[in-house]
């Protein structure tokens, strides 16, 4: 007979299975447990800052709404309201987001040490100063830094990009895990049962139909705190266009500069059906206009990429950048943001990266009950296994005193 006899059933291939299952289980659990917290955090601020601007709005209708109405101010007037309320040149103007929105003109006001960037807010009817905020220490802005960064600077960003690694090592293992329920049947991989079994379930079922999000959502974001480790993902097999650099306006020693207005009105010639979205103003005597639009059919409908560069005497056209010329890594590196924020598919995509930010805690809470339960369970059979070993020992102790 052969000395080598095994369960029934039980085999090598098997055995390895079981161990590197419970090694992925083992990985999964402690992952969970160590980072969910931040990834919790991190997701329900993902999901406020879905629409943070309208929530913005509602918090603030004052300061980021008008109710003027008739003939609007020319936006160089705008830029000189507010660029006298703040002494100083502006960096940048950005067009009202809403109907009865206001015009953001935004200034430098930190140092190199400490940059803070200052939004002025200017009324589009009266080119009136309705206020200033700086970036950051407002509640929807503040809450865009703890999404972001965890409100600790550069060191906030990579625990933040670690937390966004460990979410996908997360996910993977959460569907190898998963996989052997669906092979069986798909009553086992998705039923959400009551009584015992209840947690697990949720937790399987809604770490399953949340997949694809939350691996996305983990790319983007990792993307975005890594940026220099990622692109060269995208920059291995398409190059990416870089932005112009040392553009200069021409020496004109006796013309004064064309207005914002003019420059748009140019600009506009090249894209006439794009919408306007922000300009920057030249940056001194040398410096030139950039003005961006938002074309149809671009992914980002927040942030226009088709720019054009001016020469801020002449007008004269520098270059353009058009993003039906993109590069495959240029279109795979714009997709990337509206990814995250879900404005990629409209309004859809964006409920749906609000709830996948929810997921995380429905995770998280699910996996501890579990966790605790299991933990409550192997001490009542710890104790139960004490308590059976140790009465022999009392019982002959009883004996022996007799």
């Amino acid at each position: 007979m052969n000395s080598t006899i095994r369960q029934a059933g039980s085999t090598p291939s098997t055995g390895s299975r079981f161990r590197l299952r419970t090694l992925w289980l083992k990985a999964h659990r402690w992952l969970g447990l160590t980072v969910g917290l931040l990834l919790v955090l991190i997701g329900l601020t993902g999901s406020v800052l879905v629409f943070d601007h309208a929530i913005d709005e509602w918090l603030n209708p004052e300061l980021l709404l008008t109710q003027g109405s008739g003939s609007r101010q020319s936006l160089q007037a705008v830029i000189d309201a507010a660029e006298q309320s703040r002494s100083g040149n502006a960096m940048s103007v950005t067009r009202p987001r809403v109907e009865n929105g206001v015009w953001s003109v935004w200034f430098s006001t930190g140092t190199k040490g400490d940059p803070k960037f200052t939004a002025v807010y200017v009324d589009p009817y009266t080119a009136e100063v309705k206020g200033e905020r700086t970036w950051g220490e407002d509640l929807m802005s503040w809450i865009y830094r703890l999404h972001f960064r965890l409100v600790a600077g550069w060191i906030g960003g990579v625990i933040v990009g670690f937390c966004g690694l460990i979410l996908m090592i997360s996910v993977a293992t959460g569907v190898y895990l998963w996989w052997p329920l669906w092979m069986n049947s798909w009553r086992a991989a998705f039923a959400v049962r009551k009584g015992a079994r209840f947690n697990y379930d949720l937790h399987k079922t809604v770490g399953i139909v949340s997949t694809a999000f939350l691996f996305v959502l983990a790319f983007t974001g990792v993307y975005m705190e890594f940026p220099q480790y990622v692109k060269p993902i995208f920059t291995a097999f398409s190059e990416e266009t870089e932005h112009p650099h040392d553009l200069k306006s021409g020496e004109e020693a006796e013309r004064l500069p064309i207005t914002a207005d003019e420059a748009i009105a140019i600009a506009q010639r090249q894209f006439p059906d794009a919408i306007f979205d922000h300009l920057h103003p030249p940056e001194d005597e040398a410096g030139t206009y950039e003005v961006a639009f938002r074309q149809a059919g671009e992914v980002q409908k927040s942030f226009g990429r088709t720019q054009v560069f001016l020469d801020q005497y002449s007008g004269e056209v520098l270059t353009i950048r058009d993003p039906r010329q993109f590069t495959a890594a240029d279109t795979l590196l714009a997709w990337q943001f509206p990814l995250h924020s879900g404005e990629a598919f409209g309004l859809v995509g964006r409920w749906l990266v609000l709830f996948s930010g929810l997921t995380p805690a429905a995770l998280y809470t699910t996996g501890v009950l579990m966790w605790w339960r299991r933990r409550r369970s192997r001490k009542r059979n710890q104790l139960a296994q004490m308590s059976r070993t140790s009465k022999p020992a009392e019982e002959r102790e009883l004996v022996t005193t007799t």
